[in-house]
């Protein structure tokens, strides 16, 4: 028994070194394992957040896009063409130097295009840069927006921003082209009848609150199909820094909190 012991220690030594080790392999394989599952969430998640950022990238450029074909085509059918108009008369004047009536009829004609001209001009002019704006105001230009709506469509708008204190211009510029999204799409697809609109600052955020008693719609359908209005509302909004809430169900109305960031 004696001369035993020190084989057995030995075998016990070895035994537990063996088993030491590993556990220590496993210990190195687990601590491996776990951090090639975390770079590969990382990675994951870096390459989401760049798909997102490229999607409100091409989302930013279709809007400009938008805006710029929009343009074209005003000035093309509608300044292009009272102004083609206009050359048709002037050149009748030559074919009829002499004939009054006929004169005084062109120019009757020739003031009147000129004046739906300039009317043309001014709206366009206007849609490019909301009057009074840079003037007067998010609040102000909001309101003109509003009241130029409620004359256009059958449609009642409830609009509280009283004591609204001075927006940067470029944030006022880009909410009041998301704010007209909004009641494009309440005239155009949400068949409302009434819409309630808030703008207010809390802790220096932008808040908009937005509510109409349309036919709502299924929100994860129309998010999934990629609906132009829900991306350019949501593209402008990033473009702030912004977060979008959107509550709606078919039949129910839609619901909207937008928070900017003033910072």
């Amino acid at each position: 028994m004696a001369q035993s012991s020190p084989v057995d220690l030995y075998i016990l030594l070895f035994g537990g070194t063996i088993a030491m080790m590993l556990l220590a392999s496993g210990v190195v394989g687990f601590i491996l394992l776990y951090q090639r599952r975390i770079i590969r969430q990382d990675l994951a998640f870096k390459e989401a957040e760049a798909k997102h950022q490229r999607e409100l990238y091409h989302g930013t450029l279709e809007a400009i896009e938008t805006e710029r074909k929009r343009l074209a085509r005003d000035l093309h059918d509608e300044v292009g063409a009272s102004l083609s108009a206009l050359r048709l008369l002037v050149g009748q004047i030559h074919l009829n130097p002499s004939e009054n009536n006929i004169i005084d009829n062109i120019s009757s004609k020739s003031k009147i295009l000129i004046d739906n001209t300039i009317d043309n001009v001014r709206r366009i002019s206007n849609d490019l840069l909301p009057q009074g704006l840079e003037e007067f105001g998010l609040a102000y230009s909001v309101e003109g927006l509003c009241e130029k709506t409620m004359e256009l469509a059958e449609i009642t708008i409830f609009l509280k921003a009283d004591n609204l204190p001075p927006v940067d211009n470029k944030i006022s510029l880009v909410v009041y082209r998301l704010i007209q999204e909004l009641l494009n799409n309440a005239v155009k697809h949400s068949e409302a009848e009434t819409v309630l609109l808030t703008l207010k600052i809390d802790n220096n955020t932008l808040e908009i609150e937005y509510k109409d008693n349309g036919k709502g719609f299924d929100f994860a359908e129309a998010y999934q199909k990629r609906s132009l209005g829900l991306k350019n509302i949501e593209t402008r909004t990033k473009m702030l820094n912004g977060t979008t809430k959107f509550e709606t169900r078919p039949n129910e109305g839609l619901k909207l909190d937008i928070s900017i960031p003033l910072t």
